[in-house]
């Protein structure tokens, strides 16, 4: 699982500009973002973000989506991993 905060620490890393936020913050991201976001999932928890799941990511407009939709992504991932 990832948390809100350690997404809006990443998002900071990515170019956001997130001073004050919580989960319900809206969130527009470039594709510049975008991509360095889902290189530093990779790099630093190991999420690896596919073709298929970019789309759905992407759209994300809160902080909150984004988190739950990294959450259904890893548990994707999981239940894969161990054949479920």
């Amino acid at each position: 699982m990832i948390t809100d905060d350690e997404v809006a620490g990443l998002l900071r890393e990515s170019g956001q500009l997130l001073e004050e936020w919580d989960s319900d913050t809206e969130l527009s991201l470039d594709s510049l973002t975008f991509v360095w976001l889902v290189h530093l999932l990779e790099e630093r928890h190991g999420i690896v973000v596919g073709p298929d799941d970019e789309e759905e990511l992407a759209a994300s407009d809160t902080i909150g989506a984004l988190r739950g939709n990294l959450d259904r992504l890893i548990r994707d991932t999981e239940g894969a991993r161990h054949g479920g």
